[in-house]
């Protein structure tokens, strides 16, 4: 692995993940480097037009260019092109928040997302990345993982500083999950998702579909019936991609 281009990568994903623009001193105090080395490799960056410092001196933040980079990509990703008549039909059909997703190592990516007209709050949006035990989405396609053991030690090990994450309370789940065929999550108290694999040739997940919704949203019957939309919509994706 090349030091250098393995240094200015993490710095570009730590500006661009940031929620505002970061001081030299805090983006090299958090990935524990020099603030020489890491000026030397922003200057590039601004050089080549991926991030911008601010006048006099001030914070660093991503350009469009990073945005440019990442749309190409997710415009051409296949789960994606595949899935927007089926997130539309689940979206008509639960009138809630519906999404897409992959797994990406330990996480999952949304590739897009359609919003109820009453949404919940959601801190989500196309693109964003999230630890694939803590969606319900991630848990479907974790069920269907044979490493799923290791990715939730690993998560465990990343999120125990911030939330109460039981590696093993988690696996138990992953097997009802498998053996249903979906996941509920209420990680967010306020808010119930639904989420079903996509399954791939393999036997794996090549993507997942969630619905997410308010909690008082979600009684036992319109739970029932949002599990069942969301079961046939990823049956019937599976099927399309299967003939692809």
């Amino acid at each position: 692995m090349d030091r250098a281009v393995h240094r200015a990568f993490r710095i570009l994903e730590t500006v661009t993940r940031a929620k505002e623009p970061l001081r030299l001193s805090t983006i090299a105090s958090s990935l524990e480097l020099q603030k020489s080395t890491v000026h030397r490799i922003l200057q590039t960056l601004v050089a080549m037009g991926y991030v911008v410092q601010e006048p006099n001196g001030g914070r660093y933040r991503p350009t469009l260019r990073t945005w440019e980079m990442g749309s190409n990509v997710l415009h051409d990703h296949p789960v994606k092109r595949a899935a927007a008549p089926f997130l539309a039909e689940l979206h008509r059909m639960t009138q809630e928040t519906v999404s897409v997703m992959v797994l990406e190592g330990d996480d999952v990516i949304y590739l897009d997302k359609l919003i109820a007209p009453r949404p919940a709050r959601f801190t989500t949006r196309a693109g964003s990345r999230v630890p694939a035990p803590l969606t319900a989405g991630g848990q479907a396609m974790l069920a269907l993982e044979p490493d799923a053991r290791a990715i939730v030690e690993r998560v465990a090990r990343r999120v125990q500083a911030e939330r109460a994450f039981d590696a093993e309370t988690v696996l138990a789940a992953l097997e009802t999950i498998r053996a249903r065929g979906y996941a509920v999550s209420r990680n967010n108290p306020d808010v119930v998702s639904v989420g079903g694999a996509i399954l791939g040739r393999d036997g794996r997940a090549a993507g997942a579909l969630s619905v997410s919704a308010p909690a008082e949203r979600i009684d036992g019957t319109r739970l029932e019936a949002t599990v069942e939309a969301v079961r046939v919509t990823c049956t019937r994706m599976a099927e399309f991609l299967g003939r692809l």
